[in-house]
């Protein structure tokens, strides 16, 4: 398989930045639920729709369709790509090209993320 197609069915979800957490006199570390619970989702869908990760150089090309825009583009991409990480492909450093572009949907549409990923031959 060369390409692989997915559709994220809801509101994509940037990529929230680390939190700090302290429990009695540890700290530690944590990715925000929301952030965590896409990932999941992505990783799930990927897991159902792919085999085996594609192997080589890679390029992703993200669709965004969203009622109002919220949370940048660069930091959905970023979500997406950790999501399908060790699923649709083994390591995300394997991405060496992408294009993401944001849509604006009416009410009646559903808000999604639609991403293709391909295998990039030298």
């Amino acid at each position: 398989m060369d390409q692989i197609n997915l559709v994220i069915p809801g509101r994509p979800v940037p990529k929230k930045r680390p939190r700090l957490g302290v429990r009695g006199r540890k700290a530690y570390i944590y990715t925000p639920p929301e952030t965590r619970a896409y990932e999941n989702l992505i990783k799930l869908l990927a897991k159902m729709a792919v085999k085996e990760p594609l192997n080589g150089l890679v390029c992703v090309n993200l669709k965004v369709f969203v009622r109002k825009p919220k949370g940048d583009l660069d930091n959905i991409l970023k979500s997406v790509l950790d999501g399908m990480n060790g699923v649709v492909y083994l390591d995300d450093s394997q991405v060496k090209k992408f294009g993401a572009e944001m849509f604006m949907v009416d009410e009646e549409a559903e808000e999604r993320a639609e991403v293709e990923v391909r295998k990039l031959y030298a």
